[in-house]
């Protein structure tokens, strides 16, 4: 089989990835500067600074885009016009309207669009997964969200994140609500926003602060930064990439009607029956899992299993377009200072 993959950021853990497995070949690779040259001599492949003309010139079977987001839809189409098979990242496109054009297009050229919400493949995410479908802390009732860091002040150096769509709300916060819609097998039926700029003063968000009504009836609280000093957030506990440091903290939480589990420790408290209520010890359990698995090589994985026929794409298109459909409405909730309906409205059904 043979794949490309064009961008050579995030896209470098991919190309890395494709190179180490059998019966697979990375023919080459797309992108525009000195790191990418130096990326490609280490894969020892072709660099292509016009991705176009990749395409044009490889015989291929499958495409990671990994470019800006506002050239996705663009890729997309154009890679489905060559009857190339594509894994996008995350968000699928710059606004919903787009991400259902590349939907219906890529459905019109029979090729398989997969959107990069890599985290539906850690193990521990399906572990919290499959212990709320099993009902075991009951029914949800609320859900705590937190995503609080500090990055690093040369990341705004780049005019393109002082402004709209360059803060954490799209780049980051769409990771948390994928997680929330995948976790809960939920859909979000409205949200009420709000965001400051009280630490960089840029014109976008450093902080949002949202309350989220799910359509089973649970509620959600979410907050998210990305210049305060904290450890309370998915890259920071849970040690799946070595480039951030590991703290033993949780950023979610869920509230049920027969207990209560904190991600990603996995702690789990309920009460006995015989002796229920806030005068009686709770019953802690901590959830475990037996071996770490490489969401990115996971991914990977099962695009080459897609492409091969061999399984059905597990975040379609279509998936990717309703957890934009949230954000979306995210940022029209602080443009406008309402709450926002999303089912009522949804472009995908």
């Amino acid at each position: 089989m043979k794949l490309a993959v064009l961008g050579l950021n995030h896209g470098f853990q991919f190309a890395e990835a494709i190179v180490k497995m059998k019966g697979v070949s990375l023919v080459a690779v797309a992108g525009i500067n000195d790191l990418a040259k130096q990326r490609a001599n280490c894969l020892d492949v072709p660099l292509y600074e016009n991705y176009k003309q990749l395409i044009q010139e490889q015989s291929l079977d499958g495409v990671i885009i990994t470019l800006p987001n506002q050239l996705h839809h663009e890729a997309v189409t154009y890679c489905a016009d060559a009857g190339v098979h594509c894994l996008v990242e995350k968000p699928i496109a710059d606004t919903t309207v787009q991400g259902v054009e590349m939907v219906q297009y890529c459905k019109k050229r029979k090729v398989n669009l997969l959107v990069g919400h890599h985290r539906r493949y850690s193990s521990k995410i399906n572990l919290l997964k499959q212990t709320l479908e099993t009902k075991k802390i009951g029914d949800i009732i609320g859900v705590n969200l937190m995503w609080a860091l500090a990055k690093d002040r040369p990341y705004y150096d780049e005019t393109w994140r002082m402004n709209e769509g360059g803060g954490p709300l799209l780049i980051n916060g769409i990771h948390d609500i994928d997680n929330l819609r995948y976790v809960t097998g939920s859909e979000v039926e409205s949200v009420y926003a709000t965001a400051k700029s009280l630490i960089r003063g840029n014109r976008v968000e450093d902080s949002v602060s949202a309350i989220l009504h799910l359509h089973t009836g649970a509620t959600v609280n979410y907050f998210l930064t990305d210049g305060v000093p904290a450890p309370w957030s998915y890259e920071l506990t849970m040690g799946e990439n070595s480039k951030y440091p590991f703290y033993e903290e949780d950023c979610y939480y869920f509230f049920g009607t027969k207990g209560s589990i904190a991600f990603p420790s996995m702690r789990m408290y309920r009460y006995d029956e015989s002796a229920y209520g806030w005068e009686h010890a709770l019953v802690e359990e901590t959830l475990t899992i037996d071996q770490f698995i490489d969401p990115i090589v996971e991914e990977l994985k099962h695009f080459i299993l897609v492409i091969e026929g061999i399984e059905q794409a597990r975040v379609p298109g279509e998936d990717g377009v309703k957890t934009l459909e949230v954000i979306e409405a995210m940022r029209l909730s602080i443009k406008e200072e309402r709450k926002v309906n999303i089912l009522a409205n949804t472009l995908i059904k």
